[in-house]
């Protein structure tokens, strides 16, 4: 076989190869979005720009942190499993961190971030959710972020859809009402047209 038909097979391979892997991700995340279980994560305010992908409500959760059992090694950036329970307000928070997946009930697939002792001096690691912004267009973004944060703050959450260890952020909530709503239903009133 001639060098350049073996290049061409090594081209052609590696083109598959990473066209199923993106394919894999967004099949994984469809799948989540589709038939994955909603938990709701509070969040704090934020609000910047990516001047490539546009505008975006960046995401703070309140939550980003979970337990670490006695017996695990440091687990800065490593793949750890984090089961997901609700609080009595029908909120996410996080179970103990396991090197496994559970057996049973939802969790997230995560990076851990670095270990740490908190003040009670448990041990404990920050989280990195693969969910952290929520794209909406320019002027929606813009709204949201002035009346929700800039305006005192209001009761806020994203919705999460979780499968096999998969979150997808479904909808972000303000005041109990999807963000594309509330803002249509709290713009500012038109101030009267001058008369002549």
């Amino acid at each position: 076989m001639s060098r350049s038909r073996v290049r061409l097979i090594l081209f052609i391979a590696l083109a598959v190869v990473q066209l199923a892997a993106a394919a894999g991700a967004i099949i994984r995340a469809e799948v989540a979005l589709r038939s994955g279980e909603i938990f709701r994560f509070r969040l704090q305010p934020v609000d910047p720009v990516d001047a490539f992908r546009g505008r975006y409500v960046a995401l703070r959760f309140v939550e980003d942190r979970a337990a670490v059992p006695a017996g695990l090694p440091q687990l800065n950036r490593r793949k750890i499993y984090v089961p997901l329970r609700l609080d009595d307000e029908g909120f996410a928070t996080f179970g103990e961190v396991a090197l496994d997946a559970p057996a049973e009930g939802a969790y997230l697939r995560l990076r851990s971030g670095p270990d740490f002792t908190d003040e009670n001096g448990d041990r404990r690691v920050s989280l990195t959710l693969p969910f952290r912004r929520y794209y909406m267009t320019e002027e929606l973004a813009r709204g949201v972020d002035r009346r929700l944060w800039r305006r005192g703050q209001r009761p806020a959450w994203v919705t999460v859809r979780v499968r096999a260890g998969v979150g997808v952020i479904d909808d972000l909530w303000i005041d109990g009402v999807p963000a594309r709503d509330w803002q249509a239903s709290n713009q500012p009133e038109q101030p009267p047209a001058p008369q002549p």
